[in-house]
């Protein structure tokens, strides 16, 4: 609630606020009261001051404020959202309830209503111990809630609030006030409520009220601009009632255009008084405004001036969201001299801060409507089309985005940046007030327009260039549903389904349903998780396949369309434990839990040989250098050596006191090093079998070793077990001396595979539990989707392959 607005006039809806006050209070109470009236009558004005009055009184438990062009103000999936928020101020006792739904279900605000309001409202209250909550009711003030955007969300809204009811632990009622719409009337048919329609108080109360208001708003117009004790005069007070009643806005707008240090009272007095006899109140209220404009031109200088106001005024009542004047300058192409020139003379009806950089705001909706109304053509020029501009902004919404769009437009340093951690200055510089709102609204303006048929092209080429850098702009700022949404009433207004845009819709679709779950978290990860898992001859993939990172130079083996499934290596009776290549990379070795390995040629997909032997399933395998031997770690706390050609076990390690979970050659074969569940790491004489150091450090299990391409470091991980949590460190070894060199942290669960480059300045490692991610030297750079998320994994040099509960092996490999 915007603190500086206006609250009732002290003296004025006495008996009005009087009724609300007791129905608030009173045990019989009903659930909803609908104070309902005309635009103008002062429903927001009341809905301020009854809200600060409960607020006082401790009874205001949240307050919701609809307005259409506010941006979320008029979003009814920030509604729940916003009440559960305030009420865990109220309620205290909430708070462990509704913090508990957000973490379990962090995109809740992007949810259906019904699913917001059980799990944000109804299901934390219902729970609620009513013997340590306050007796008393508690009021929800839901101000104009036919200004929220969609009538769906509205019926929505009336048949779910009534369900508050059902608590016996604490009693809430909402205040609600709305224009007197049918579709309010029918939602609140069948729940007992109180209503009170405000333009039908007795006139002379509202007479009366308005009457004092004027008052007091002359007055204070008289002292501050040094006029006559006595003007406009007492007949011309009542005038001013007279044209007012029963709308406050008129009255207000009026005293405004007196307060214009630019007009002088007097002339604007004679302009008002014109128009008493007109039937439209805001005739009134208005026309003089817009007449005043041109009044001191004539021909094509008139008509000129015309052109440039109505351009202007058109935009910013149409706008969704206001903008200051001079993101209204860059989205409308004109200069912020033009446009502050322009607005010089309507200070009356729009609130313009004298910062160029602050938004635009109408003072009422009532404008809108005047501008917009087919009636208003035939007074004044300056009537909107509201189709064609709607069209025009759709046109500068989209050049906007055409001149700024661009992959990474933030300057992220890494692909796996969450958005949380984008600094919001930075979003500022890089996304100023006119794209971000471009890209938030550019579909809406299409829709309004009505004129899809004669922009499918323009929008064709748009998305087709620039369809994931829009995207990657709105999971920046936090509302990749919304393209979602988009995208669904761009493919209802285009229904050939043969259409090419259709099409591309089709896919993009697919696309973000897939990738939204990411995206929102590492909105860079569109350009790799997002592109690199996508379907071969997916359109998404064929337009923005150049926009894959340069550090990835294989990806894996994708479908070919969206529907179709991958074919994945056949051959255990149980799932694959681990795979390895073979240093040549001419054979791929597998491991299961049904205790056997197997060997596959990778280009058929074929067995060529299984080895048996292991009493408990094989965890780990690797090929020695030269690639004619294949050793095996196993559950049995065994390493095996195995000539592969043969099948048979040509030598048994022994040693380790549990489970053996990775072994490693050094690069010239001399040495083996194994990682175990005992939390030790061996090196082993690989011709003797004997070891040769033991080394200790981890405090939990070691799940994978790699040597670097010299032999002189041995890298090692493990998880630590710390406050009941899991996390993971990766050690750096000196394994002649058998000492940790380093340290390296920074998952949060463990890693199951780690490699060094060729040059041994680069360690990829692999974690595959809670992060979900591919880190390139401790940055997480790439995330996996769910059937790609491995139960195994191996590294040869800057290669990852990753076997899959699936079946599914995956092989990517990175630039370094």
């Amino acid at each position: 609630m915007d603190q500086h607005a206006e609250e009732c006039l002290p003296g004025t809806r006495t008996e009005l606020l009087l009724d609300i006050q007791n129905w608030a209070v009173s045990a019989e109470g009903k659930c909803i009261f609908w104070l309902n009236g005309l635009a103008g009558t002062g429903k927001s004005t009341i809905s301020r001051t009854v809200a600060k009055a409960f607020q006082q009184q401790g009874l205001l438990g949240a307050s919701f404020f609809f307005k259409r062009g506010e941006g979320d103000c008029g979003n009814a999936a920030r509604f729940f959202p916003t009440l559960a928020k305030q009420l865990l101020i109220r309620v205290p006792e909430l708070c462990s309830t509704i913090i508990e739904v957000i973490q379990d279900n962090p995109e809740i605000s992007a949810k259906p209503l019904e699913e917001q309001f059980d799990e944000l409202i109804y299901k934390p209250l219902h729970s609620l111990n009513q013997s340590k909550l306050s007796s008393s009711c508690l009021v929800i003030v839901v101000d104009t809630l036919d200004e929220c955007d969609h009538d769906n969300d509205i019926q929505l809204i009336l048949q779910l609030l009534p369900r508050v009811r059902e608590f016996k632990s604490l009693c809430l009622r909402f205040f609600i006030t709305s224009r007197p719409d049918l579709l309010i009337r029918l939602g609140l048919n069948t729940v007992d409520h109180n209503d009170l329609i405000l333009h039908e108080i007795p006139k002379p109360i509202i007479e009366h009220d308005i009457s004092l208001f004027l008052k007091h708003r002359l007055a204070t117009i008289r002292h501050k601009r040094s006029l006559s004790p006595d003007w406009p005069g007492d007949a011309n007070i009542q005038t001013l009632v007279t044209m007012s009643v029963p709308l406050f806005i008129v009255a207000a707008t009026i005293c405004r255009l007196f307060e214009d240090h630019n007009l002088d009272p007097d002339q604007c007095l004679t302009e008002i008084l014109k128009y008493q006899n007109q039937e439209s109140k805001f005739d009134g209220t208005y026309l003089p405004v817009l007449d005043r404009l041109v009044s001191n031109y004539s021909g094509r200088r008139q008509m000129q001036l015309v052109q440039e106001v109505q351009e202007v005024l058109g935009v910013i009542i149409l706008l969704e969201s206001p903008l200051s004047v001079i993101s209204l300058s860059k989205l409308m192409g004109t200069s912020t001299v033009s446009i502050t020139a322009r607005l010089n003379s309507l200070h009356s009806v729009l609130n313009i801060p004298k910062d160029e950089a602050l938004p635009v705001r109408l003072f009422h909706l009532s404008l809108r409507y005047f501008l917009l109304d087919p009636s208003t053509r035939e007074k004044t020029p300056f009537w909107v089309n509201k189709e064609q501009m709607n069209r025009k902004l759709l046109i500068r919404c989209l050049l906007v985005m055409q001149k700024s769009l661009k992959k990474n437009i933030c300057s992220l340093k890494s692909y796996g940046i969450e958005r949380r951690d984008i600094n919001p200055n930075s979003i500022g510089h890089y996304l100023p007030s006119e794209l971000q709102y471009s890209c938030r609204y550019w579909i809406h303006h299409l829709v309004q327009s009505k004129d899809l048929i004669n922009q499918v092209d323009y929008i064709l080429v748009f998305l087709k260039e620039h369809f994931l850098h829009w995207v990657e702009i709105m999971s920046i700022l936090g509302y990749i549903s919304e393209v979602v949404q988009g995208i669904t009433v761009l493919q209802s207004a285009e229904d050939r389904n043969d259409s090419e845009l259709f099409q591309f819709l089709h896919d993009a679709k697919r696309f973000i349903l897939k990738y939204r779950e990411i995206a929102d978290i590492a909105p860079l990860q569109l350009y790799a998780s997002g592109l690199i898992f996508t379907p071969k001859r997916a359109i998404t993939r064929h337009f923005f396949e150049r926009e894959l990172p340069d550090w990835i130079i294989r990806g894996p083996e994708v479908e070919v369309h969206w529907s179709s499934e991958l074919q994945p290596l056949k051959g255990h009776s149980f799932s694959v434990q681990f795979l390895a290549f073979s240093p040549d990379g001419r054979l791929l070795a597998t491991s299961s839990g049904d205790r056997t390995i197997q060997l596959w040629d990778p280009t058929t997909n074929t067995v060529i040989q299984t080895l048996v032997g292991h009493s408990f399933p094989v965890q780990s395998l690797v090929f020695s250098p030269d690639s004619r031997i294949l050793a095996s770690g196993s559950n049995d706390t065994t390493i095996k050596f195995w000539d592969y050609t043969t099948g048979t076990a040509i030598q048994i390690l022994e040693g380790h006191s549990s489970s053996i979970q990775s072994i490693a050659f050094s690069l010239d074969g001399q040495l083996l090093a194994s990682g175990s569940n005992d939390t030790t790491i061996k090196l082993w004489d690989p011709t003797t079998g004997a070891v040769i150091q033991t080394l200790e450090g981890h405090l939990s299990s070691v799940q994978s070793v790699a040597f670097s391409p010299d032999s002189r470091l041995l890298a090692s991980d493990s998880r630590l077990l710390a406050s009941g949590s899991n996390d993971a460190t990766i050690k750096l070894w000196d394994p002649t001396t058998g000492a940790i060199i380093q340290t390296l942290e920074g998952h949060s669960s463990s890693i199951q595979s780690i490699a060094f480059s060729l040059d041994g300045q680069l360690l990829i490692d692999v974690s595959l539990q809670t992060d979900r991610w591919i880190a390139i030297h401790g940055q997480r750079e790439l995330w996996l989707p769910p059937e790609y998320r491995p139960s195994c994994s191996t590294v040869k040099d800057a290669t990852i392959a990753l076997g899959c509960t699936n079946g599914r092996v995956c092989v990517i490999a990175f630039s370094i």
